[in-house]
């Protein structure tokens, strides 16, 4: 999330202006990462030359990098409700936008991870190569057992015989 600048706040204006109110919209919603329907309402406003609400987080000097790091430790730990709460004192916002900045931050987390990946370690993850495998030790055994029992009857055979 980053705040967003007169200058496009002007952008969208002109465009709301022109009738190109979704484009408007779903710009607003990328420059913020709001909801849709934050989008939209903020945007009705722009065209109706109201004050537009800014979300908390994206007001002043933009998203604090601690207190990101932070809630992305306690998003690693599994500890989202603590997150939100984090994030909601933080910034003094309520309830929806606070899980919805907590949940882009887990997004960008999970970007983040799968960029990361090297394609080497994602193929040694492949669960058909564990199967696989798996299913070559079974013959393994199968097998092993199988000349167990051939050889078991071959000499019960050659004893039977020779009595």
């Amino acid at each position: 999330m980053s705040a967003i600048s007169a200058n496009q706040v002007q952008q969208l204006k002109e465009m709301a202006a022109q009738g190109n109110k979704i484009a408007a919209i779903a710009q607003y919603r990328e420059i913020t990462g709001v909801s849709l329907r934050e989008a939209k309402d903020a945007v009705e406003a722009l065209m109706h030359a109201a004050p537009v609400s800014l979300p908390m987080s994206l007001q002043g000097s933009g998203p604090d990098p601690f207190l990101e790091n932070r809630i992305k430790r306690l998003l690693a730990e599994r500890k989202k409700i603590e997150a939100v709460k984090m994030y909601r004192e933080a910034y003094q916002c309520g309830l929806k936008e606070a899980k919805d900045a907590v949940d882009l931050i887990q997004a960008e987390m999970r970007r983040e991870e799968y960029s990361n990946t090297p394609p080497s370690s994602a193929m040694s993850a492949d669960p058909f190569a564990e199967e696989a495998r798996e299913n070559r030790r079974r013959m393994i055994i199968f097998a092993a057992l199988l000349l167990l029992a051939a050889g078991g009857l071959a000499l019960f055979f050659v004893l039977r015989s020779g009595v």
